[in-house]
């Protein structure tokens, strides 16, 4: 009875985490904004699939309280050996970052840029810094509000960084980080970039844990594009299997801003993506990639909004998944244009492959349309590999294993040939033909060597 009690609830108390947040020296309108959050996560319950939003994603069996807050324990619980990084995606990141959760950051940034008043830093040691910078917008745009899960980051958010991209510098290469979380239990991490006017850059993400630590992480990423600002934002999802991952992305767009984000999730136990593109400025536009690959009894979960308030803006998405065993997939898109947005262009295309007739595929695209003189379509698609193209390719002396995977293969490049930067893009076909079957992943992995040719 105790621990059903207790199911919602972490170990955390409104004075431990307000005690904790004074002796870092966090302002005090900060604090308030963490208890605020705090006060409405204990009296919310846990999302159920009786919410549409929550509809085909069942997390009503997790149990909080199994979950250790690793930042805001009493004790701080012992943490594991630490592993070496993983490799980075690009060959040579003009600035790399890594964070090892609850370890702080190591940042490598060239002078030049530095010179420039290009910023990296610790979230929590920006915010002490500048108080008055971050209170307007830190948080103003993720996590969304409106469920437990949300208003718990937004009181515990306890890791993460911030980057600052000034007006006119346009930084050359990738800007690399990796997020490690070792510790198990549970993590809140928090990004924060800002591309002021004129402004570019390319920055991949990744969030790695080994495939044995119980960890849950409820993170958001913030993006904020001033006038003319372009950004190309990857974020790979690479956690262990006994993760449980949900996080929410969004990007406000100013005028003639760009963006293209790109979200590919291979790994987790659960893996929940909520994105979103604010167009807020008349010529902004967005372009919104996906790429997932299910095996096992994953559960993989996206939601994107292209939410267009003005006028003359345009966004387009593109996610493909691929799913065998018994994989679960749900993609919700929704198109909104709101009233008086005339002009705006939006499309949107969710596409699945199954390669089980255990795997399921659940995809629904939704368009409100509060303008007439509008662009916006949707498609979507779930089926098998056809017999045909498998009896082609082994007509042609591939097995069958081998013709499977080059039909797989086939079926990301649509989105893989939109990554101008070979190295990334060689990366991440790489991690993609490592989940195929058998031999298959050798064999892909030997051909992305040639793939530049």
């Amino acid at each position: 009875m105790i621990k059903e009690m207790n199911a919602n609830k972490l170990n955390l108390t409104a004075e431990h985490l307000a005690h904790v947040a004074e002796a870092i020296g966090e302002p005090a309108w900060h604090i308030e904004r963490r208890l605020e959050a705090f006060a409405q996560y204990e009296n919310l319950p846990m999302p159920s699939p009786r919410l549409e939003n929550w509809r085909y994603t069942d997390i009503t069996t997790l149990h909080l309280e199994d979950y250790a807050p690793a930042a805001w324990s009493e004790a701080s619980p012992s943490a594991p050996a630490q592993a070496p990084f993983p490799p980075f995606l690009t060959d040579a990141p003009t600035i790399t970052v890594l964070h090892r959760a609850g370890a702080g950051l190591e940042v490598h940034l060239p002078d030049a840029l530095l010179q420039k008043g290009v910023k990296i830093q610790d979230l929590r040691e920006a915010l002490k810094e500048n108080p008055e910078r971050f209170q307007r917008d830190l948080g103003r745009l993720a996590p969304l509000p409106g469920d437990k899960l949300s208003v718990l980051h937004t009181a515990a958010w306890d890791s993460g960084l911030y980057l600052l991209i000034p007006a006119n510098v346009n930084i050359e290469g990738v800007i690399e980080i990796i997020h490690l979380f070792e510790t198990p239990g549970a993590h809140f991490p928090h990004t924060m970039i800002v591309a002021e006017t004129s402004s570019a850059a390319k920055i991949v993400e990744t969030y790695i844990s080994p495939d044995d630590a119980k960890i849950l992480c409820v993170g958001a990423t913030e993006v904020f594009l001033a006038p003319n600002a372009s950004v190309e934002h990857t974020i790979v999802e690479r956690m262990g299997r006994e993760t449980i991952y949900l996080t929410v992305t969004e990007y406000e767009h100013d005028r003639d801003s760009r963006a293209r984000s790109l979200a590919v999730a291979l790994g987790g136990k659960l893996a929940r993506n909520d994105l979103r593109h604010r167009m807020l400025g008349a010529g902004s536009e967005a372009r919104l990639l996906g790429m997932y690959y299910g095996d096992g009894d994953q559960h993989l979960d996206f939601r994107t909004e292209q939410d267009h308030q003005v006028g003359r803006t345009g966004s387009d998405l593109l996610y493909k998944g691929v799913l065998t065993d018994q994989t679960q997939a749900v993609f919700s898109g929704f198109i909104r244009v709101h009233p008086g947005a005339q002009g705006t262009d939006a499309y949107q295309a969710n596409r699945n492959l199954l390669l089980s007739d255990h795997a399921k595929a659940n995809t629904i695209p939704n368009l409100e349309i509060g303008a007439n003189e509008v662009r916006c379509t949707h498609g979507a698609t779930v089926g098998p590999v056809m017999p045909d193209e498998t009896f082609y390719l082994k007509s042609r002396g591939l097995d069958p294993a081998e013709a499977e995977a080059l039909i797989v293969m086939g079926f990301f490049e649509q989105v893989l040939r939109e990554i101008k930067e070979s190295d990334l893009r060689l990366s991440l076909q790489q991690l993609l033909a490592s989940k195929l079957k058998g031999d298959a992943p050798k064999y892909f992995m030997d051909l992305a060597k040639l793939d530049n040719a």
